[in-house]
């Protein structure tokens, strides 16, 4: 198999037109740089989310953009029967930015040993026997006329692919030769797998980023079988569709956000006097809330230390309730220190301490179940054994015994979220009672972990 040189690729009247049209727009883009940090951000976050789910949806994933966004922004699994897909998500999220991260920094990610870590990041915990490493042995696609080249020629075409992207950097435009290299990656097919994604990766020109969709998947696939005959016009020509396309989401993005800056000025000062005294009035209810739940704790702990024969001893140790302030920093997605609640210490043949305090609530895939979408602080809770360093949170410990995994309030009730070992999934008990919360997660220490009954 020879590989066709980017140089030798003919661009048509129509794609000439379009190339024009795409310098016209990040013209456009240019002039109203630099753009906002929160715009910037958030494009730059929407945009990571629609890459990945659309090069994912293409290969045939079944996570929707709403659960991609969510495992990108969490970076957990959110639902382990489909635990290879997001790994997939997530390797695919962090190749991406360590693509841009790439650009940003000499503005190249073309050598061989880049590509095969951009490989292996795609591919690790998925297929990590294949990951980062070359095929060595033929492989077949269903359905193409043009077969991938024998194993034996992978290496010297691999070679020929970045001689040919060197040589051709200055002569050949950006969104030709980012066509090219895409076509010729999807040709050479020098992976067991993942040969597809880690194509798209590289679907970008000097200007920004090509998302193809799962709706053009019929176009994407009918254009690259007519670059395999040497027809590169119509993959050209898709790419720089997707690539104004992008473009123009960061237009539109900061044509809103200076549209709306004065009338969100205004509207957010008519307001706030009322927001702060609903916030006030939050705050207290919740204050309240979780007031109740750590005296439901001490009476149980009480109760358990007068019924028992002293060989079993239970502590339960309180620090101050977080104040307002410090209460929206955590609503708000920031960081506060010194938010322990309460700690519970256990004593019987050995020793183990439970750390109540708060935090923020992350997403999860069950909290579909939650009317109130949020933000909430959360109460977490942490493990540690007489011996241990340091703490564990009982969401990462793997096949943890207590069932309790985390506390919301919501309004002026309790939630509970907890591990189903009947069912085998994650569920929230919505207004469970703080004595319930208090006598469950006793019994199961006292029954479970220290091993009494």
């Amino acid at each position: 198999m020879e590989l066709t040189r980017p140089s030798e690729i003919k661009v048509d009247e129509v794609t000439g037109a379009m190339l024009r049209d795409l310098d016209e727009l990040a013209h456009q883009v240019n002039e109203i740089r630099p753009l906002d940090d929160q715009v910037l951000r958030q494009v730059k976050d929407e945009l990571l989310g629609e890459r990945v789910f659309n090069s994912n949806a293409i290969e045939g994933s079944t996570l929707t953009m709403r659960e991609t966004r969510l495992i990108l922004q969490s970076k957990t699994y959110l639902d382990v029967r489909r635990k290879r897909e997001a790994q997939e998500a997530l390797n695919l999220g962090e190749a991406a930015n360590k693509i841009e991260e790439l650009l940003e920094s000499d503005g190249a990610w073309h050598d061989a040993s880049r590509f095969l870590e951009l490989h292996q990041i795609l591919m690790k915990g998925v297929s990590d026997r294949i990951a980062g490493v070359l095929r060595n042995r033929d492989v077949m696609i269903t359905g193409a006329k043009h077969q991938p080249p024998g194993s034996h020629y992978v290496p010297a075409l691999i070679d020929e692919f970045f001689r040919y992207l060197s040589e051709a950097e200055q002569a050949t435009g950006g969104l030709v030769l980012a066509t090219w290299a895409h076509w010729a990656i999807a040709r050479i097919h020098p992976f067991e797998d993942g040969n597809g994604r880690l194509a798209r990766l590289l679907l970008r020109s000097r200007f920004t980023v090509a998302i193809i969709r799962p709706q053009d998947r019929e176009t994407y696939l009918d254009a690259l079988s007519q670059a395999d005959e040497g027809e590169f016009n119509p993959l050209a020509q898709l790419i720089c569709q997707r690539v104004m396309s992008t473009l123009q989401v960061y237009l539109n993005a900061q044509e809103a956000a200076d549209a709306l800056q004065g009338w969100a000025a205004e509207l957010v000062g008519e307001s706030s006097a009322r927001d702060a005294e609903r916030r006030k009035l939050d705050y207290q209810r919740w204050h309240h809330a979780v007031e109740q739940l750590r005296d439901a704790f001490e009476r149980c702990a009480s109760l358990i230390n007068r019924g028992n024969d002293r060989s079993l001893e239970v502590q339960v140790q309180n620090y101050d309730i977080i104040d307002q302030p410090t209460w929206e920093t955590l609503l708000s997605g920031g960081s506060a220190k010194k938010t322990w609640f309460f700690k519970v210490h256990f004593r019987r043949h050995k020793v183990v301490w439970y750390y109540f305090y708060f935090g923020r609530h992350y997403w999860h895939l069950d909290d579909a179940s939650v009317e109130d979408k949020g933000p909430f602080v959360a109460i977490l809770v942490s493990e540690q054994h007489s011996g241990d360093e340091s703490a564990t949170r009982l969401d990462e410990i793997e096949n943890s015994p207590i069932s309790l995994r985390e506390l919301l309030v919501l309004g002026r009730h309790v939630v509970r979220r907890r591990w189903d070992f009947v069912n085998s999934r994650m569920t929230y008990d919505r207004e469970v009672k703080p004595i319930e919360v208090a006598k469950d997660f006793f019994g199961d220490v006292i029954l479970k972990v220290l091993a009494l009954g």
